[in-house]
């Protein structure tokens, strides 16, 4: 449906485009048959330079759909991680830059950061962080987690805890090239809407009344007026 959707943006960007192009001409005084093939030229520069833009628009939002998705996989896989899992892998992924020391379950640190770990399918609260607190230590203190509460966000600054959310730590592993190869509750159900469903999504009624009002108002400018008054009353429905 998608697809069928863009080529009829290009379909009626290159129409519309032809035919004012074509009005332009006319009003000119150009001969009919080569302000036809002007305007066509017209249309298919307009159609083309419309295309590459919603090209490079679809591939853009594509990524971050792409990122958006690994990232939640991420959040997921190191959720349902051992604690002594979790504390390897981000052990390993982290010692890149400084060699980290592992100091118990889910804390590591190196010559000037401590690192508490917290992946868990709740967000941090203001009780964890108050445990983070307690530990004493002239290093900067760095908390790598999924979620976060304001209240407990707002503790932290307080405290003088940096804090890492998902976001950040899926940035982080990805330009370490430290992301996991297998990630743990990909079996489960995806939960995917069939196709049908996708093509009569509501997100997509507002463009179709839009184009099918458009057109609609076109047809008044062309001869072909059964033609376009069929393709409105089409998208309308």
């Amino acid at each position: 449906m998608k697809r069928f959707a863009f080529f009829s943006d290009l379909l009626f960007t290159f129409f519309a485009a032809t035919l004012l192009a074509l009005c332009a001409f006319r009003f000119m005084d150009v001969g009919f048959w080569l302000s036809l093939l002007l305007a066509a030229l017209c249309g298919g520069l307009v159609m083309a330079s419309v295309g590459a833009y919603l090209q490079s628009k679809r591939k853009s939002l594509l990524l971050k759909r792409s990122d958006e998705q690994k990232k939640e996989k991420l959040l997921l896989h190191l959720a349902l991680l051992s604690d002594g899992a979790k504390t390897e892998f981000f052990r390993n992924a982290l010692s890149k830059d400084a060699p980290l020391q592992r100091f118990s379950l889910l804390r590591l640190h190196n010559e000037t950061q401590f690192y508490f770990l917290h992946f868990k399918l709740s967000p941090v609260n203001a009780d964890d962080v108050a445990k983070y607190a307690r530990l004493k230590t002239g290093k900067e203190k760095i908390l790598l987690c999924g979620n976060i509460e304001e209240s407990a966000r707002a503790l932290c600054e307080r405290l003088h805890i940096r804090v890492r959310t998902g976001e950040e730590v899926y940035v982080a592993l990805k330009n370490a090239d430290a992301l996991p190869q297998n990630y743990l509750g990909d079996d489960l159900p995806s939960g995917k809407k069939r196709r049908p469903a996708l093509w009569f999504a509501k997100r997509n009624s507002k463009r179709f009344l839009l184009s099918a009002a458009l057109i609609f108002l076109l047809s008044m400018l062309t001869p072909f007026f059964y033609y376009y008054v069929l393709m409105s009353v089409a998208l309308l429905f």
